[in-house]
């Protein structure tokens, strides 16, 4: 991503093809995940002080307005000869859907809940048992993008890595800006240790359906506290037992 930065072009109008912004912001979550606040902070200020891109009012519009959204920092591009199929998975058979990617009880709560949720329960239909997510399906064709990176995230990237560096007021604040847009109040948490929960939280409610969940919990080590998980071998796959044969450098990760 270094070398990806230094000859991408600068940023254009464009948000599905590569730019510097893009590897900028990839380059922020690999430095989070690393546990490198430092430059997990520099890296998404620079992709927040872009006037190009903006959390965007209300919530919904950056999914039923989707294509080329000041919200996104880069998607993939879909077309009526490309479809997007995604929504396939969290529709019920009765629409169409194979409802595999059903949202939890819990999450629909707190999707529910104005105090946490707020606008974003517009990622919710149905009713009863048969409550399913509508991201990814909100065009007659099928041809909404999907995300693999937003502005959002980069304010809670920051956020974190702010926090762990113990500039809580900042990073209070980039997880208030957040929770605006959201139509949530503001939080007031004054810890390092509470206002982490309050980013892990966010993460979980911002991006519901958006796969971020699980990486968050493993890398954070709260996955065990979180799902009962509580062996670590198991929170990461093994690798393909043919890479392992062909590959004398390579070790089968832990317990497999």
């Amino acid at each position: 991503m270094t070398k990806a930065e230094e000859l991408l072009a600068e940023d254009a109008t464009t948000r599905n093809r590569a730019q510097k912004s893009t590897a900028r912001a990839l380059r922020a979550r690999v430095h989070l995940y690393r546990k490198e606040w430092a430059e997990a902070e520099t890296y998404a200020s620079q992709v927040i002080g872009n006037t190009k891109y903006a959390l965007v009012k209300p919530y919904k519009t950056f999914f039923t307005s989707p294509f080329l959204s000041q919200e996104s920092v880069f998607e993939l591009s879909f077309s009526t000869n490309n479809r997007n199929s995604y929504w396939n998975l969290w529709y019920p058979s009765s629409l169409g859907g194979q409802y595999t990617l059903k949202p939890s009880a819990t999450i629909v709560e707190k999707l529910n809940n104005p105090a946490i949720g707020g606008s974003r329960k517009a990622l919710l239909a149905g009713t009863g048992n048969n409550v399913y997510g509508v991201l990814y399906n909100t065009s007659a064709t099928s041809t909404d993008p999907s995300y693999v990176i937003r502005i959002a995230e980069l304010y809670l990237i920051r956020a974190e890595a702010r926090a762990q560096q113990n500039k809580l007021t900042e990073a209070l604040a980039d997880l208030n800006t957040v929770r605006s847009r959201a139509d949530v109040a503001a939080a007031t948490t004054s810890t390092k240790e509470a206002l982490l929960l309050a980013i892990e939280e966010e993460n979980n409610v911002e991006f519901a359906f958006e796969a971020h969940r699980w990486f968050d919990l493993v890398r954070t080590g709260r996955t065990g506290a979180v799902l009962g998980l509580t062996n670590s071998q198991y929170w990461v796959f093994p690798f393909p037992y043919q890479d392992v044969l062909s590959d004398p450098d390579l070790e089968q990760n832990p317990g497999y």
